[in-house]
């Protein structure tokens, strides 16, 4: 289990091998979830000092620092929660995700450097997560993890247990988002990006209903 006073640049955790290993995977499958790797229950009092802000130029992306430092960034929609984790610096260009491993779980989220002994991150996700339709890569230096909601329109508060620090007006922002994803594919020849609501956003999940394929 990973701890939020523990969180350092992801660069810190080891140094990177500079050597060779033929028998590493050189492709970035999802690793395969068992039930003896669930991540340890976390303590939410951890949070004190963590948050999550609007990110300064990306719509709808948001932030989750801790004591000042960015942990990951991360965004939604009704299907999908994406969490972008700046990678070391001093990994190879070539085969970069040679040296990441990812694990996502049922329930549950790891990330760190092949061959060290401690995770980046090991921490429960906020709900239940589809393996088979999750993946991830990296993308200019960037680990890019897509995480595919068991519930679909649910409004997650947070990527990870413990990390839930949103106020409820950034809640009403999310839920606003989604609502209008919701909108746009229910009624395709319509634009609602300037669509306002009067009063409380309703959940994408259950107005009117359910969101379709809701589980």
């Amino acid at each position: 289990m990973s701890k939020l006073s523990d969180y350092s640049k992801f660069d810190h955790i080891d140094d990177v091998s500079s050597s060779d290993d033929d028998e590493t995977d050189k492709v970035f499958p999802v690793a395969a979830a068992t039930s003896s790797a669930q991540p340890s229950p976390i303590n939410n009092s951890n949070n004190n000092n963590g948050r999550t802000k609007k990110h300064p130029t990306e719509p709808n992306r948001y932030i989750f620092e801790y004591s000042g430092q960015k942990v990951y960034e991360w965004e939604q929609s009704l299907e999908e929660v994406t969490i972008y984790i700046d990678a070391p610096p001093n990994l190879p260009k070539d085969n970069a995700g040679q040296y990441v491993v990812v694990n996502i779980l049922p329930a549950g989220l790891q990330v760190g450097l092949r061959g060290s002994d401690r995770y980046f991150i090991d921490e429960r996700t906020f709900d239940k997560v589809k393996v088979k339709e999750s993946s991830w890569y990296i993308d200019d230096g960037v680990i890019i993890i897509v995480l595919a909601k068991v519930f679909r329109g649910q409004t997650w508060e947070g990527v990870l247990r413990g990390h839930e620090s949103i106020d409820p007006l950034t809640k009403q922002e999310m839920q606003r988002t989604m609502m209008l994803e919701r909108f746009q594919e229910e009624n395709p020849g319509f634009d609602f990006r300037d669509a306002k609501f009067n009063g409380e956003v309703p959940d994408p999940r259950t107005f009117m209903g359910g969101v379709g394929y809701n589980n």
